[in-house]
């Protein structure tokens, strides 16, 4: 499983001191990285590293205090401080680095925060990621660093980003060497192909921070996003959205959307994609995330469904029951993320259609 730098306390300068309280923790905070890490400590002021450290945490560690100063005067001004992994080199093992997997995504994903000044006044609440996807476009998201589930960025999302990158990496290969690569989701790759002439509509239910489908946009040209969620996400993903930079022709927006009432009028043109990431933990919402579903796919019937997820429990087998029951039908792949001491975590893709086109 990927561990997450967040901040327990968030970047405050008292007495002339940079003061934070950090954590490295799982996407749902239930577990605590169990190895030794080296972590770079970086203090930017409008973008330039006026202050580097080093700091170590330890494989019993639950919390890590830091403290970096005393600052001259001159530097304490508005900051943001940085919390990565130390890259190793790549001769030496990769237990902390990237490991050796289809994904570029460390097991250690560090925090930028959010602006800190001198009058004392700690950083909010914030925490910006970036991730380096595929075709060297480079996603920044902010996240809540409590403890809300809801406007966190989690395990599946991430590795959504990456193998729809991968995806589309392949596909404009193929299209350089006039050869075909055999796709194990034939069905999304005829969504994502660049070879068409309308703006594809793409809808993400359950978006949290809007991760995925703010990295379809920055990804793939002509297509237009609609993320969708409940109203308490609607600060956090509007504040990524007006961040973000789309590809040529493509655009991002934001509605709040009840899985029970989906209107019939949510988007001006036929859906072509919609995403679902790691929306089964909850077996209660099944039922009705399922409905929404054959509710979206009826009004745009060549519609396919990307639904990825972790397993986390036995009851989210539920919603491939009810799938089936509705009528879909599906294909399955599946990517590796880092996991402690070398070992790997799997995250699940089933690509669902109501027609022999998955």
């Amino acid at each position: 499983m990927v561990y997450y730098v967040r901040f327990l306390k968030t970047p405050r300068i008292q007495k002339g001191s940079i003061t934070a309280l950090i954590c490295i923790t799982t996407d749902l905070g239930d577990a605590f990285l169990a190895e030794d890490a080296d972590l770079v400590l970086t203090v930017e002021k409008d973008k330039e590293v006026v202050y580097k450290s080093q700091i170590k945490w330890n494989a019993y560690n639950r919390e890590l205090p830091i403290t970096l100063g005393p600052l001259p005067v001159h530097l304490i001004k508005t900051l943001v401080l940085k919390v990565d992994a130390e890259a190793e080199p790549p001769s030496k093992s990769k237990s902390i680095s990237e490991p050796d997997l289809s994904s570029s995504i460390p097991l250690i994903v560090g925090a930028i925060s959010a602006p800190f000044g001198p009058q004392n006044t700690p950083a909010a609440k914030l925490v910006q990621r970036t991730i380096n996807a595929p075709e060297a476009v480079k996603l920044q998201v902010w996240e809540e660093t409590g403890n809300s589930i809801a406007r966190h960025i989690w395990d599946a999302g991430l590795a959504t980003v990456v193998y729809l990158g991968e995806t589309l990496q392949r596909m404009s290969q193929d299209v350089k060497r006039n050869k075909a690569t055999k796709s194990p989701l034939p069905a999304l790759e005829k969504v994502l192909t660049t070879s068409r002439s309308s703006v594809i509509q793409v809808v993400e239910l359950g978006a949290g921070c809007g991760i995925v489908g703010i990295g379809l946009a920055q990804m793939l040209s002509n297509c237009s996003v609609l993320l969708t969620d409940l109203p308490e996400v609607e600060e956090i993903i509007t504040r990524n959205i007006n961040e973000t930079r789309p590809a040529n022709v493509s655009s991002v927006r934001y509605q709040n959307l009840d899985w029970e009432q989906p209107p019939d009028d949510l988007c001006s043109q036929p859906i072509a994609l919609i995403l679902v990431s790691d929306c089964t933990y909850n077996a209660d919402s099944l039922p009705v995330l399922v409905s929404c579903l054959d509710r979206l796919v009826r009004t745009s019937p060549e519609a396919i469904i990307l639904v990825s997820l972790k397993r986390r429990h036995e009851s989210e087998t539920v919603f491939f029951d009810l799938m089936r029951s509705a009528g879909f039908r599906s294909v399955q792949d599946s990517m590796e993320l880092p996991s402690e001491h070398g070992q790997v975590d799997e995250i699940e893709f089933y690509c669902y259609s109501r027609d022999v086109r998955v």
